[in-house]
């Protein structure tokens, strides 16, 4: 018999700290750098004449290389229409010193234009002049309070999904709960922001806030099969590390690095932080855009969850024997979709194997025979059907006595109490008697 190897401490170690080593890490890269010293990166700024546009762009090129994008237009109406349309996040007229901007995109960015034209209005003896053609809601002061509600419907979804996967429910009804808590919490934002006068009472917000829950509830849940353990920095990093300096929420992406930037259409939070602004100060410019991508999310999910059901059929089809054992990670719902709470690390795996044969009294296998093996307070540790032959093996049990129990269709059940030893125990055969010889089977 082989001996049982102990887990080195250096993978025990690993398993259990590599997520908050991982969002150590992850804050440092996804909050600190991009946050620490917001600076225009590929801002765009519209500005009024050919001339004067380009002499602007010319010095904000010298002064802050790949900083702002200056693009001419015509008047001070296109001037305006750039803001109001999203082309631009600023747009200035040379002739009265006016810089025109929206107060909805966030504070930082205000105070950030206001440092980069103060000296340009000065240099020719002008007085900046700043016009606000989206001010913010009343409640919503320094532009982010749409973001942090739009923060309580995008970490809950990944939250339910992880509290859902060791809840004694079928696929359908998790499904149906992430369902359920996304049009609550959507529901419960929208009215609280209102109540707060963070926004203007747009009821389209409700059915945003709710495909935000879903864009973010199934690709998790989509993803559990394909990435098990680690689904805690798969989620959290796409859905909170990468999602939030990207999104333009708290910090406008014009002032991020251009990494942060290039995510913002494609993740689902900079989609809801779009989608709801464009409705609430920009008559809708680029809301379906960014609605059409959440819709994309949640149909991503849905493929996943639909590929992840018709694997495990087809995988129940062709391999009928199903063996769930104590001691590991996994279990399965009544879908028989393996799926993996993924908080904690796997549990330790036991070298220790019961193996043998299930026989009528004539000698002949009884093909399809229920072996179930508990321990010693009657909690099950395997549950297996055995092969053609008759065959059944359980792996990882771990080293103490336990109850075997086979039993079959019109055959009495045969019972008995086994010490498990490391390594395999072979030749533990059960014969199972007529039903109507009135006796307990028996084994050897």
């Amino acid at each position: 018999m082989t001996e049982a190897q102990p887990t080195s401490l250096v993978r025990t170690l690993a398993s259990a700290l590599w997520f908050p080593m991982f969002f150590i890490v992850g804050f440092m890269v996804c909050y600190l750098l991009p946050f620490h010293a917001p600076a225009p990166h590929n801002m765009p700024v519209a500005v009024v004449g050919e001339q004067a546009a380009h002499q602007l762009g010319a010095a904000f090129e010298q002064k802050m290389p790949g900083g702002v994008d200056v693009a001419a237009v015509p008047d001070v109406q296109g001037a305006r229409d750039a803001i109001t349309h999203r082309d631009a996040v600023a747009a200035y007229d040379p002739a009265h010193g006016e810089l025109f901007y929206a107060k909805a995109n966030g504070s930082a960015l205000l105070m950030v234009l206001q440092q980069m034209f103060t000296p340009v209005a000065s240099a020719t003896g002008q007085h900046l002049v700043m016009t606000d053609l989206a001010p913010s809601a009343p409640g919503d002061v320094m532009g982010t309070g749409l973001f942090y509600c739009l923060l309580a419907l995008n970490i809950p979804p990944y939250i339910t999904v992880m509290m859902l996967l060791r809840a004694a429910l079928s696929t359908r009804q998790k499904l149906l709960a992430l369902v359920g808590v996304g049009a609550f919490g959507a529901i419960v934002c929208y009215l609280a922001a209102w109540s707060m006068d963070v926004i203007h009472p747009e009821p389209v917000l409700i059915l945003i806030g709710f495909l935000l829950t879903q864009a973010v509830a199934w690709p998790t849940f989509g993803l559990v099969p394909y990435v098990k353990q680690f689904i805690p920095g798969v989620a959290m990093g796409t859905f909170v590390l990468l999602s939030m300096p990207s999104s333009s929420g708290a910090i406008p992406k014009e002032l991020v690095p251009t990494f942060f930037q290039s995510l913002h259409r494609f993740l689902p939070l900079g989609q809801a932080v779009d989608s709801m602004r464009g409705i609430l100060y920009f008559n809708g410019a680029g809301a379906l855009p960014a609605v059409l991508g959440l819709c994309a999310w949640w149909a991503l999910g849905i493929l996943l969850v639909v590929v992840n059901q018709v694997r495990a059929r087809r995988k129940r089809v062709s391999d009928p024997e199903v063996v769930t054992t104590a001691g590991t990670y996994e279990h399965e719902d009544d879908s028989d979709v393996v799926v993996d709470p993924a908080i904690e690390a796997p549990k330790p795996r036991y070298h220790h194997t019961l193996a043998g044969t299930v026989r009528d009294v004539g000698g002949e296998p009884v093909s399809g025979a229920i072996v179930t093996v508990t321990d010693a307070s009657g909690v099950q540790l395997a549950h297996l059907v055995a092969g053609g032959s008759g065959e059944y093996e359980v792996h990882d049990l771990p080293g103490q006595y336990v109850t075997v129990v086979a039993s079959a269709p019109g055959r009495r059940p045969a019972v008995d109490r086994v010490s498990v030893r490391p390594g395999r125990i072979g030749g533990y055969d059960f014969v199972l008697e007529p039903e109507e010889r009135g006796r307990v089977g028996s084994s050897r």
